[in-house]
């Protein structure tokens, strides 16, 4: 299986993470999170590299097909976008005393879903 990048992987495990196997979160975790090699995972487990390798793999299909059937991910990515266009819509509207108050909540929700950026 195809390795992925860290930003899919992260993501990942931040919503599904929650429902692995402890072994699981702790390999996923120390490869992806911590930046591991296989090798060095594999003496602090007391496995083959193999073994290892095997675990990511797994756990990545388990992982990719929770995503598929739920749907979190797109579901969160496409609440960001709603956000950020929101956002842009506030900025140009005329200023009122309701602008303090809806960029408040703006940026609450911004960060509930993970978005620095507006």
């Amino acid at each position: 299986m195809e390795r992925l990048n860290r930003e899919r992987a992260n993501i990942l495990y931040d919503i599904y993470g929650g429902m692995l196997t402890e072994h699981q979160r702790d390999v996923w975790r120390l490869y992806y999170v911590e930046d591991w090699s296989l090798m060095e995972i594999a003496e602090a487990k007391h496995v083959s590299r193999a073994a290892i390798h095997d675990v990511l793999d797994r756990t990545q299909k388990i992982l990719e097909e929770w995503e598929s059937e739920l749907s979190l991910i797109v579901q969160m990515k496409h609440r960001q976008k709603q956000l950020r266009a929101l956002w842009s819509l506030i900025l140009s509207a005329p200023e009122g005393p309701w602008q303090i108050q809806a960029e408040k909540i703006i940026a609450d929700l911004a960060g509930e879903e993970g978005i620095a950026d507006v």
